[in-house]
């Protein structure tokens, strides 16, 4: 998973507009673990959009800047229900690698788990055709869930 994504992020232009996250539930922490890689230029634009600074620059602004964009931007567009309930997440940061924007949060205080919905409708409003794929791994079980217009939440039930 992680090979095929960073033989696409030394590709500098693209025709396709993709994301992926890792999620894992974490039954001793009471979590679902959230890494989120986002091509750190589609990324870049989006935030301008949404936050309305059209000079905002991923990896050279403020780290506080930065982390407040991203934190605000995944509120409006990741969210997630267990068990037809829905779960704030706590941003923990980013990290940029290779051409990608890591995004890191988590999801508390989930004690069991016989469903899961997210809605990730990151990027969407701005590059036509864009897809967030997730990979839900929980008991080493691992799920392939693939979001794209106008479909904009995936389920698992166990």
């Amino acid at each position: 998973m992680n090979t095929l994504f960073y033989l696409f992020a030394f590709i500098g232009y693209h025709e396709f507009y993709v994301s992926t996250s890792y999620m894992q539930f974490n039954k001793k922490r009471q979590a679902v673990e959230v890494q989120k890689k986002v091509f750190f230029d589609d990324f870049e634009y989006s935030l301008r959009e949404f936050t309305g600074d059209k000079y905002f620059d991923i990896i050279n602004s403020s780290q506080d800047t930065i982390n407040t964009y991203i934190e605000k931007y995944l509120l409006s567009n990741l969210s997630m229900k267990v068990n037809g309930k829905t779960y704030p997440f706590r941003f923990l940061g980013h990290e940029y690698k290779n051409g990608v924007i890591n995004c890191f949060l988590e999801f508390l205080k989930i004690k069991k788990m016989s469903s899961i919905e997210i809605t990730d409708t990151s990027l969407m409003s701005d590059f036509e055709g864009q897809e967030n794929l997730i990979y839900f791994e929980r008991d080493n079980e691992l799920t392939t869930l693939r979001i794209i217009a106008p479909k904009l939440t995936a389920k698992i039930d166990f």
